[in-house]
């Protein structure tokens, strides 16, 4: 049952993505030269939406959600190599390279600045509900300033579904 909700949820994403043109070439390059943020803003009004949802349900005992451990130097190292291989060679490449490298490499990723599963709320002293939802509404605020910035300097993203081919 989880891997069918999986799968549906993963087609029901991809499909947005695909949808809003986050997924064309032009949104793609524009993202990693910093020319356009439809992606950032696309991606962090889920995260913002996903925040104000997730914390209080999980409250209330409807979602539940595992914290993982928090290991700096993996992270930073693991994204550097998502991102390396995202602008090399798609995402599929980074992940990969991660995977493989994980194992050997865990002495020096996960070992230093270990800090456990720690979270916003923890960090803050604050309410789990009140955190999340305030972070949510944030960043929901920043994309609404970004686009107000970037707006009138940004290049129309073609629609794909209209032209036939990415």
């Amino acid at each position: 049952m989880e891997l069918l909700l999986g799968l549906l949820i993963g087609t029901a994403f991809g499909f947005i993505l695909r949808r809003s043109r986050v997924a064309s070439h032009a949104c793609i390059r524009g993202a990693l030269a910093l020319t356009d943020f439809h992606m950032l803003k696309l991606l962090l009004t889920a995260v913002g939406v996903t925040l104000i949802l997730v914390f209080p349900l999980s409250t209330l005992g409807i979602v539940n959600f595992s914290v993982k451990t928090t290991y700096v130097v993996g992270i930073v190292v693991g994204g550097l190599l998502f991102g390396i291989g995202m602008a090399v060679a798609g995402g599929l490449a980074g992940s990969f390279a991660y995977a493989l490298l994980y194992e050997p490499l865990q002495p020096l990723l996960i070992a230093p600045l270990n800090f456990g599963k720690l979270t916003l709320p923890e960090l803050l002293g604050l309410n789990p509900v009140v955190t999340g939802v305030g972070v949510g509404l944030l960043l929901l605020a920043g994309v609404v300033l970004l686009d107000r910035l970037t707006r009138p300097k940004q290049a129309e993203i073609p629609d794909l579904a209209k032209l036939g081919h990415d």
